[in-house]
């Protein structure tokens, strides 16, 4: 025998509804187990049974942490009641079932035309009172609410804005790396040590490029994802300061950043930060990750570059990116490995010490951004405060023409020969390492692959240091 199609019958319509709603900013008077309370009362005193008001309260509407002033339809709990209609919705007061009067116009209209009476447990609003003096009341509460709404707002607003103003951390959690402490009763973002090390760390490897140099490798072990990294990079969180509606958060004098927490990293490091990120976005991209050991250093004989990749058995190859040819990667690798030991291995190794470099370029950008801020206010005050930002500005000007006349940022390098033979650190360097790398590309290798069918007397592969071979005269007007 088949089985009824459930969804054939009408929905049960609701006897009793309790709405219940709690805004963020609420306390213990008005907490959900108070209006609860108030409502099965109401309940009570309007004659409902007790097995009514049970499944009133195991399946009341709630809207925890909504706004009074927000619309109807953006609140879970009353989108439920409207798509119910309870014969029956009490509430505690009338400013629980809205704050706005459109909004509790709206209410009124909607349980007028589905017959659903609205009953507040205070007594102050009873739908079922159809007299026009009853309406009235209801309206003028409604605007009262409405009113206290925007009191409760301007309150909370100005709250938040003496505890930025003081550098207090207003609410919620930490931004990354920092973490939150209070001192004095009061919260403050503080410096997380292990926290703090790790973004230093990979900001150090963004800067310094390679394979590990780009905003996806530094990201990876963080516990921030990339774009939040990005984030971060770009804005002034790692400065220890913060934006408001996309406005740096500043003191009184609309000008000096409050201090909320310790630098992570300082203004010239900002700078070459956000240096670093452009160079990104124009396609400086550090190598990738499966680059081969002589990538960007081995072409064809028509000039080509040759990429890294694999043959069908999966072993590495090197080939022409114009389909001109390849050659496996064991036929290249050892012959340069060799070759750059017998050509350069007497040579001493030499370290490499740097002098000079005074970069203040750091300090300049956020010289120059207060002078804007101090600019920009200049013009919308008058009187002592007038006076207080002009001598601000003198005082701006003065250090930006200081720390311009130090600007030095070339540095010099001091080459230092030492008793170690090059042969002996090129023993130890693994192979296609950076290290491996950055000593070819000290002396110039050039790496020339010729098809096999045609390659010179000398072989496929030919090497050149410091400058590039000459091609011959049958591939010159290819390449």
């Amino acid at each position: 025998m088949p089985l009824p199609n459930r969804t054939s019958a009408a929905p049960i319509r609701p006897e009793l509804a309790f709405s219940l709603r709690l805004s963020r900013s609420s306390d213990e008077s008005s907490s959900l187990d108070v209006q609860l309370r108030a409502c099965r009362l109401k309940a009570e005193a309007l004659g409902f049974d007790a097995e009514t008001i049970a499944a009133a309260v195991a399946n009341a509407y709630v809207d925890d942490g909504v706004s009074g002033g927000s619309a109807l339809e953006s609140r879970k709990g009353m989108v439920r009641i409207m798509a119910d209609r309870p014969a029956v919705v009490i509430a505690w007061k009338l400013d629980r079932f809205a704050r706005s009067v459109a909004e509790f116009e709206k209410l009124m209209k909607w349980a007028d035309a589905n017959g659903v009476r609205l009953v507040t447990s205070d007594g102050l609003l009873d739908s079922a009172d159809t007299s026009g003096t009853g309406r009235l009341v209801a309206q003028i509460i409604a605007a009262v609410a409405a009113g206290e709404l925007g009191m409760i707002t301007e309150r909370s607003e100005a709250a938040h804005e003496e505890r930025r103003t003081q550098g207090r951390w207003v609410s919620g959690k930490a931004p990354w790396p920092y973490r939150v402490e209070r001192r004095d009763g009061k919260a403050y973002l503080a410096e997380d040590p292990e926290a703090f090390a790790l973004c230093r760390k990979q900001v150090d490897a963004l800067l310094a490029g390679g394979k590990g140099g780009s905003l996806a490798a530094t990201a990876e072990p963080l516990p921030v994802g990339r774009a939040q990294w990005r984030k971060l990079l770009r804005g002034v969180v790692l400065r220890g300061w913060r934006e408001y509606k996309g406005d740096l958060v500043t003191e009184a004098d609309g000008v000096t950043p409050v201090q909320y927490g310790p630098e992570v990293i300082d203004a010239a490091t900002a700078k070459r930060v956000k240096d670093r990120l452009k160079e990104l976005e124009a396609g400086e991209r550090a190598e990738r990750r499966d680059a081969p050991p002589l990538a960007g250093m081995v072409r064809c004989s028509r000039g080509c570059k040759m990429n890294g990749g694999l043959s069908s058995r999966k072993r590495p190859l090197y080939k022409c990116e114009n389909g001109h040819g390849s050659i496996m990667a064991d036929r290249i690798e050892p012959l340069v490995r060799g070759a750059f030991a017998e050509e350069f291995g007497h040579e001493p190794l030499y370290t490499v010490t740097y002098s000079g470099g005074i970069d203040h370029s750091g300090e300049l950008a956020d010289l120059a951004a207060k002078r804007e801020r101090i600019t920009r206010a200049v013009g919308m005050v008058d009187g002592p405060a007038l006076e207080t930002l002009t001598a601000q500005l003198t005082e701006v000007e003065a250090t930006h023409a200081r720390l311009t006349a130090e600007h030095d940022p070339e540095v010099t390098e001091t080459w230092t020969e030492t008793d170690t033979p090059l042969r002996e650190v090129w023993a130890e360097v693994a192979d296609g390492s950076d290290e491996e790398r950055g000593l070819l590309a000290d002396k110039g290798l050039s790496v020339t692959v010729y098809p096999a069918a045609d390659a010179p007397a000398t072989g496929r592969v030919a090497l050149a240091w410091g400058t590039r071979e000459e091609i011959p005269e049958e591939y010159a007007e290819a390449a």
